[in-house]
C-alpha cells in the first residue's frame, strides 16, 4: 500500500458545516435585501458628501461618493466602522496616522477613536459598514426614499 497524501481539511466553520434545517426555518429578525447602488435614493452627509445606505438590523453599509477637495470633518462616532476604497483616491487619518488609499485598500476605526479625511483633486468612492447602524444616516436614507 501507498502513502496517498490527504488533502488538508477546512477549519470547522459556519461556512463549512453547510444549513442547519432547525434555525434555517427560524425567521431572520429582518427581511433579506437586494440592492442595486443605482437604485438606492441618494442624500448628503455633508458639504461634498453623497451617501446611499443598506441596513440589517445591527449592520450598514453605504456607497460614500466624495467630491474632488472634499473634507471629512475629524470626528469620532460609538459605531465600529470599516471600508474599502472602490474608486479614486482620499486621504485618512485614524487617530495620528494618516495614509492616502487607492483602490482595494481598506481601513477600519475602532469605536471612538477620532478620525477624518479628504480627497484632492480626485474624488473617491468608498463602501463603508458601520456596526450598530447608525441611526442619523438610516434617519437621513428614510427622508430620501421619501419615509
Amino acid at each position: 500500500m501507498t502513502d496517498q497524501p490527504t488533502a488538508p481539511t477546512a477549519p470547522d466553520s459556519f461556512f463549512t458545516r453547510g444549513v442547519d434545517p432547525e434555525t434555517a426555518a427560524d425567521a431572520p429578525a429582518f427581511p433579506p435585501a437586494w440592492a442595486s447602488r443605482s437604485d438606492l435614493p441618494a442624500f448628503d452627509a455633508a458639504p461634498g458628501i453623497t451617501m446611499q445606505s443598506v441596513s440589517g438590523s445591527a449592520l450598514m453599509a453605504n456607497w460614500v461618493t466624495l467630491q474632488p477637495n472634499s473634507e471629512i470633518p475629524r470626528h469620532q462616532h460609538p459605531h465600529e466602522q470599516m471600508g474599502v476604497v472602490l474608486e479614486g483616491a482620499m486621504e485618512l487619518t485614524v487617530g495620528d496616522e494618516t495614509r492616502t488609499l487607492r483602490p482595494g485598500d481598506l481601513y477600519s476605526v475602532p469605536p471612538h477613536l477620532p478620525h477624518g479625511g479628504r480627497t484632492h483633486s480626485e474624488g473617491c468612492v468608498v463602501l463603508d459598514v458601520f456596526t450598530p447602524v447608525r441611526e442619523d444616516y438610516a434617519a437621513l436614507a428614510r427622508a430620501a426614499r421619501g419615509q
